[in-house]
């Protein structure tokens, strides 16, 4: 299982979409991690490959990562992210 936010050089069909999204609550005293994305990229990886895999897939193609940070309060603070791409099977 391959994902790449770009196209491939290679003939394939569409099988769907995937999309994941993975958070992380930050409390008053954390917030200088109001910017560490890496666990949540591994997350949200992990997730896309495993519903493209139920579709049959052999990768994600144009795979897009969304990134936020959402404030409900003073305190705490979720760091979001989204991701989602197109599933592909290649041709045989």
């Amino acid at each position: 299982m391959f994902l790449t936010t770009g196209d491939v050089n290679r003939s394939y069909a569409i099988k769907g979409i995937v999309n994941a999204t993975a958070k992380l609550i930050l409390e008053a005293d954390e917030i200088d991690r109001v910017d560490d994305f890496d666990s949540l990229y591994d997350d949200v990886r992990a997730e896309l490959a495993e519903r493209a895999i139920n579709k049959g897939g052999d990768g994600i193609i144009n795979v897009h990562f969304e990134p936020q940070t959402v404030r409900v309060t003073i305190a705490p603070r979720f760091l979001v992210l989204h991701g989602y791409g197109t599933v592909i099977e290649f041709s045989k």
